[in-house]
């Protein structure tokens, strides 16, 4: 059977994007970072465009092929480092010693600032600039496997095996006396509306070429509205 990337897109906002945006309305401003981060990882493993070359090559090819293109501006090794520090560390790592990243700064709704070196080797992501970056690169990237999926039979088998890993979330439920469900929408979507999993990703159900500041612009709302 054909794998569905549409509805794996949508699982995939509503379990990964929207967690990033619901992490901006509840100030975790360097969580929303994180898992943006994280994001990125999973797409990259769902494509895995490069096998060989394991997850740190994988994700710098999903930055290279879905956001330089809308931020020319975005190194896919610096991404890669910064990603490293969040994820690992919390602060530096080696992979930015090994790129030469010797500074680094999160910020936000300063979008003059995204992408800027203060001084050589130093680096300044805007988390709203940022953010739309990933979830408008996202919502092309499952556009563009879904074509790809069904041009190569093989590529869909690999796809539907790997993307089933990811929603394994959405299959489970935590049940014990006194604690809540952790998920789940797992019935069948017949009607996708971005903007009810999120308001701020509505964008996506207007649709337009101007994703990328309309994304940015509804993220950057949510800061006077917390």
């Amino acid at each position: 059977m054909a794998t569905d990337v549409s509805s794996v897109k949508y699982r995939f906002f509503d379990m990964a994007i929207a967690d990033i945006i619901r992490a901006i309305r509840g100030r975790s401003l360097m969580g929303a970072f994180t898992l943006s981060m994280c994001a990125i990882d999973a797409m990259a493993y769902i494509r895995n465009p490069l096998p060989k070359e394991r997850s740190r090559e994988n994700f710098k090819k999903w930055v290279e092929d879905w956001i330089v293109p809308l931020n020319g501006n975005c190194r896919p090794d610096v991404l890669y480092a910064l990603r490293c520090g969040l994820v690992h560390t919390y602060g530096y790592a080696d992979a930015m010693r090994k790129c030469g990243v010797q500074g680094f700064t999160y910020v936000h709704n300063q979008p003059q600032d995204h992408w800027h070196q203060p001084v050589p080797n130093s680096y300044l992501l805007n988390l709203e600039s940022h953010v739309a970056e990933v979830t408008v690169g996202a919502f092309k990237f499952f556009d563009d496997l879904a074509l790809l999926c069904a041009q190569d039979s093989a590529l869909d088998q690999e796809v539907g095996g790997r993307a089933g890993t990811l929603n394994l979330i959405h299959k489970y439920e935590v049940e014990r006396p006194g604690a809540g469900r952790l998920l789940v929408r797992h019935q069948v979507v017949t009607k996708r509306v971005y903007a009810d999993m999120e308001p701020a990703l509505a964008p996506f159900d207007k649709g337009g070429r101007d994703l990328l500041p309309a994304m940015e612009s509804s993220i950057r709302r949510i800061y006077s509205q917390s």
